[in-house]
């Protein structure tokens, strides 16, 4: 009899512990998202460095918080610390490799941080710009995150997890301007891979194959960035026009 009471009280006492660790976890999650909030009411309002300091605090309150570590890149991008940058894209990538091992139960939780995120992306889209206003900075930035979410939750429903172009494409920028070219053209070519619509990845990595003089390969990446709707620079296009006729003198 007194060996059930004791597992009685230890079950009792173990209960106690898990549900206040489950309302900690539940806290420090909700924190999380209230400084992601901030952080994208700051991008808005154009205050990067705050809206990086909000993004941080975010991940470290949620090391599974993707949208938080891509937005925490764009701000450093826009601060020009690209460093910090592509450990931010490299933080988000890893959060995507790791839902891979995490149970049923938490991500189902995901999916529905996602359905909730887009909502609230979508709701800002028509807050800042609305179907007749023309694009600017804010509102590409939020459409950039928007196809990231509604990328996840396409690899979600089939149960697969894999890295959607626009990280690729913002990982290669970052390393584009870190110099290093050869990772930038890696990641160029991975978004390609796995099914850039946008076209950017085909003029990114034809500004890599012009600097590295391979103007075949960089004409023929351009072509395909325009045939997929991409508005190319009229200076690169020129640039490298300039390039081919010097390189047949």
């Amino acid at each position: 009899m007194r060996l059930v009471l004791i597992a009685t009280a230890l079950g009792l006492l173990s209960s106690g512990v898990g549900s206040a660790q489950d309302k900690l976890a539940e806290q420090r999650h909700q924190d999380a998202r209230d400084h992601y909030r901030r952080g994208e009411a700051l991008m808005m309002q154009e205050s990067f460095e705050k809206a990086a300091a909000e993004f941080t605090a975010a991940t470290r309150l949620d090391l599974h918080y993707t949208l938080a570590f891509y937005s925490l890149g764009q701000a450093s991008m826009v601060l020009k610390r690209y460093g910090d940058a592509a450990t931010a894209y490299e933080a988000c990538r890893k959060t995507l490799e790791r839902r891979a091992g995490l149970d049923t139960r938490v991500r189902g939780e995901s999916r529905q941080e996602r359905v909730d995120e887009l909502r609230e992306i979508e709701a800002a889209i028509m807050r800042w710009g609305g179907p007749e206003a023309p694009p600017n900075m804010i509102t590409m930035r939020l459409e950039e995150r928007r196809r990231l979410l509604q990328q996840q939750q396409e690899k979600d429903s089939i149960n697969r997890v894999e890295i959607p172009p626009e990280l690729s494409i913002a990982l290669g920028s970052a390393y584009f301007r870190l110099g290093r070219l050869g990772d930038a053209e890696g990641e160029y070519s991975a978004a390609i891979e796995d099914g850039d619509k946008t076209g950017a990845a085909h003029n990114n990595v034809a500004v890599i194959y012009m600097m590295t003089d391979r103007l075949d390969e960089a004409r023929a990446s351009l072509r395909r960035a325009e045939e997929a709707g991409f508005r190319v620079d009229p200076r690169f296009k020129e640039d490298l026009l300039q390039r081919a006729a010097s390189s047949r003198r």
